[in-house]
């Protein structure tokens, strides 16, 4: 029997679902049920607060939340009472022991920015900066460090100078929506989407002044779909005369239905540390366009079971649009297609977990 600990902050979060699901809690809900579906494991959660979520096979210890300082010595006696083979933290606000890492690091964003912008986030941004390091330089030589992509490993090696010994990539996974290759229902005209929601690092700019190229070059038979609540970048589709092109959606409670409503999913993300959304879009039969900064890129064969575009240059962007655009209604497109899929089944929650567990032995 294998003894898990994990660390982590607001259970109910994580299990809320829909609309309310960050990247950060579909991680730690799906490394939870799949850990408790084995009975040769058993799983401890620290977290904050009186959780109400019901789950089969967990042990939950839970602490009236007050500030990290006392949230740490509080697990940190708890962990002393028993011995177990594998503890995870799960929230980089909060660094026990053997963190999961799956977001891109603030001197990284800063680095990505365009001079002086950098310069000028870095300044801003020297306290939070600090904090990330000295969180990191505190830990244990002995940690582990289970990074989503190594795009991400490569940024916490270099700006926190862990060791890439002890930093292990396990891609993520996504719930498998089909069995077997569904069948491809095609739009009249092919539907890109985008997953903006209020970020501009989520490229909901870039996505529409692609669009916007891509109808100006004379490929203009498409529908856009755009799942984001900020309304700059919808008076930025009306100014550019894509309006009755696009459709802006709020947060989907079942985010299932809109994979399925697309053709192609685009992720423009300038800083992405994974891009799980592509990896679902994919296991619904679906080719994606991926940002080249995007973790997921490792995942995807350029041209075979998707695209992948320079994020440094606007014209290799557009560029992948179109090819989209005129290999949509060909087999190419079908067999992408089905590329995609397969793919997809490669990488299951399972898989994940089955990594991250040999990355202990």
């Amino acid at each position: 029997m294998k003894k898990f600990a994990i660390l982590t902050f607001d259970i109910d979060w994580i299990f809320a679902g829909g609309a309310k699901s960050g990247g950060a809690s579909v991680v730690s809900k799906n490394l939870i049920l799949e850990l408790a579906q084995n009975p040769n494991y058993e799983v401890t959660i620290f977290c904050k607060g009186n959780p109400q979520t019901n789950i089969e096979n967990i042990n939950i210890v839970n602490f009236e939340w007050k500030n990290l300082k006392t949230f740490a010595q509080e697990v940190e006696t708890e962990l002393e009472k028993n011995h177990y083979d594998i503890i995870l933290t799960t929230n980089l606000e909060y660094l026990n022991r053997n963190p999961i890492i799956q977001s891109q690091s603030f001197i990284h964003r800063c680095n990505n920015e365009i001079f002086p912008i950098n310069l000028i986030k870095k300044y801003f941004g020297r306290k939070k900066i600090k904090r990330q390091k000295t969180q990191f330089q505190n830990l244990d030589k002995n940690n582990k460090y289970i990074a989503v992509s190594k795009s991400v490993k490569d940024d916490y090696v270099k700006n926190f100078g862990l060791n890439p010994e002890n930093v292990y990539v396990c891609h993520l996974g996504c719930k498998e929506i089909y069995e077997t290759m569904p069948e491809v229902k095609k739009n009249d005209f092919i539907t890109f989407g985008c997953v903006a929601n209020n970020s501009i690092n989520k490229g909901g700019h870039l996505f529409l002044l692609g669009l916007f190229a891509l109808n100006l070059i004379g490929c203009s038979k498409f529908k856009a779909r755009i799942i984001s609540k900020n309304k700059i970048l919808k008076t930025v589709a009306n100014v550019l005369g894509l309006g009755k092109k696009v459709e802006f959606l709020p947060p989907q409670e079942n985010i299932v239905d809109y994979y399925k409503s697309l053709d192609t999913l685009v992720l423009p993300s300038k800083n992405e540390a994974f891009g799980l959304v592509v990896l679902e879009e994919m296991s619904c039969g679906k080719p994606c366009i991926v940002s080249s900064t995007a973790g997921v890129a490792e995942i995807i064969n350029n041209k075979e079971n998707g695209l992948i575009f320079n994020r440094n240059c606007f014209f290799s962007f557009v560029l992948n649009l179109r090819k989209t655009y005129k290999m949509f209604k060909t087999e190419e497109y079908n067999r992408m297609s089905l590329k995609a899929f397969e793919t997809s089944k490669l990488y299951t929650w399972k898989n994940f977990v089955d990594s991250l567990i040999k990355s202990f032995e």
